[in-house]
């Protein structure tokens, strides 16, 4: 089991936020709603053969001498679509993404069940990754965003979307230092090199320099970031960061 009972119990209590309009809807309005069942009453049409008698507002009739029947707003499951990074730079960090993702797919199944949580559990380092938008809903992922890629694929299609970026300790506060040879975890490549203090404090400022970009490109596009390092613990992520990002309610 992924998680304890105490931890489900907490996701239980949650779900995915959804802010902006989909699909030419009002601003404001969230687009989980639309006509048909019970709910919040909307608005009265004629009546249709086939409409169940039900439905019809008898009181409207004896006013009228029509038939009308009363429509009603009922929620509608979002499709949500959870894409977490498998390259191999991920290695550090994918223990922990991969348990987030689950955490997330456990709330989205309360509103949309999609199997999202097996897809989760599956995945596996090396495999390919190449998150995909749905047409609406929600697209959510959980990434360190070395590849710079990813940004088409983010920027297509008009469903909701949410960034989770991932780093590792060390990515974040290297604790190397002299004659290295570092290799790229996704090319392979290697190079040596001699680090020190001042090579430090240049990755330091280039690190942040590209978390900021990150920031600001999904910022400018009214994407959900957030950056998180792997050794949180993921119930602090859940309950605290996400909730506050905006990508939990």
């Amino acid at each position: 089991m992924l998680f304890d009972e105490a931890f489900v119990r907490k996701l239980e209590a949650l779900r995915l936020a959804v802010r902006r309009s989909v699909s030419g809807r009002r601003a404001g309005e969230r687009p989980t709603r639309k006509r048909g069942g019970s709910g919040d009453f909307v608005a009265h049409r004629s009546y249709a053969q086939g409409d169940e008698f039900r439905a019809i507002d008898w009181n409207l009739y004896g006013r009228l001498g029509q038939l009308y029947v009363k429509e009603f707003a009922r929620e509608e499951a979002l499709p949500v679509r959870l894409a977490v990074d498998t390259t191999p730079s991920m290695a550090p960090k994918f223990d922990f993404a991969r348990r987030l993702g689950a955490a997330l797919a456990l709330v989205a199944s309360q509103e949309s069940p999609s199997g999202a949580l097996a897809e989760i559990e599956r995945l596996r380092l090396g495999a390919p990754f190449l998150p995909v938008a749905p047409a609406r809903g929600l697209l959510v992922v959980v990434s360190d965003l070395w590849d710079e890629s990813l940004r088409g694929a983010l920027a297509e299609g008009r469903s909701e979307k949410a960034v989770i970026h991932v780093l590792s300790p060390e990515e974040l506060a290297p604790p190397f230092s002299g004659k290295l040879r570092l290799v790229d975890a996704e090319t392979g490549e290697s190079r040596v090199r001699f680090v020190g203090d001042e090579e430090r404090a240049e990755y330091r400022r280039l690190l942040a320099a590209h978390c900021e970009d990150w920031r600001s490109w999904c910022f400018d596009r009214e994407i959900n970031y957030l950056r998180c390092a792997s050794s949180t613990p993921l119930e602090e992520v859940v309950q605290v960061y996400l909730r506050e990002a905006g990508v939990l309610e």
